[in-house]
């Protein structure tokens, strides 16, 4: 899809063929999970390995889970996890970690495997062992990745939108709008917080936002 600023609003151009112009344009594109490249993930993704704590972490409390991103980022994952779940067991897959970091897993229980992991094994969408190059193989129900994300469409770039240091697009808190005058989003693409309910909320603010410019243009509200 294509979208383009003009005066007094936007020209759009869909992959279909279909084309127009419209006053106002919302982005609800979201991101996109930068997956880890481990063999074995994409038949657990979504059931035993999961990318969002707050969303899915509370049922795994009294399950062996662990950690998994490269370097330090290990470390916040596995604290913050290890608030709610007991066994964690953090994992930089080949990556190296600093004393420091190391030592504050040490200090709340939280074991750290450095080895590069192998693959991840279960069935029916179940994790069951992690392996590695190397060392004893590790016996989880889940994992819980800090990989990073995207946006999953470049629109808010193309049409010159300011954006933060996360790639989310800067809005007015007055007037919902990005940079870009009659340009809204809602959703990840905002990159706050990261959920559903948040998106709803996020949509809902924008339509009103959205009605309430069109009542102004048109004469209908101060």
């Amino acid at each position: 899809m294509d979208v383009r600023s003009v005066p007094g609003g936007f020209v759009y151009a869909c992959a279909d063929g279909a084309s127009g112009t419209t006053s106002k344009v919302l982005l609800s594109s979201g991101i996109i999970d930068n997956l880890p490249q481990l063999h074995g993930i994409e038949q657990l993704y979504g059931i035993s390995v999961h990318h969002c704590l707050y969303c899915d972490g509370f049922e795994y409390a009294a399950k062996p889970v662990v950690a998994y991103a490269k370097g330090e980022k290990v470390i916040g994952l596995a604290i913050m996890m290890r608030h709610w779940i007991a066994d964690v067991v953090a994992c930089s897959d080949g990556s190296e970690v600093s004393r420091c970091g190391a030592e504050k897993l040490r200090q709340r229980g939280i074991p750290l495997r450095q080895e590069p992991i192998s693959a991840l094994v279960g069935a029916n969408g179940r994790l069951a062992e992690i392996h590695f190059e190397w060392g004893p193989p590790l016996v989880r129900d889940a994992l819980f990745f800090a990989t990073g994300s995207h946006q999953s469409s470049d629109l808010s770039e193309r049409l010159g939108c300011l954006r933060d240091e996360n790639g989310g697009v800067v809005t007015n808190p007055e007037t919902e709008e990005a940079t870009i005058p009659g340009v809204y989003v809602a959703g990840d693409v905002s990159r706050d917080v990261l959920m559903i309910s948040m998106a709803i909320a996020e949509g809902a603010k924008a339509a009103v936002a959205i009605n309430k410019a069109l009542l102004r243009r048109d004469g209908f509200a101060d």
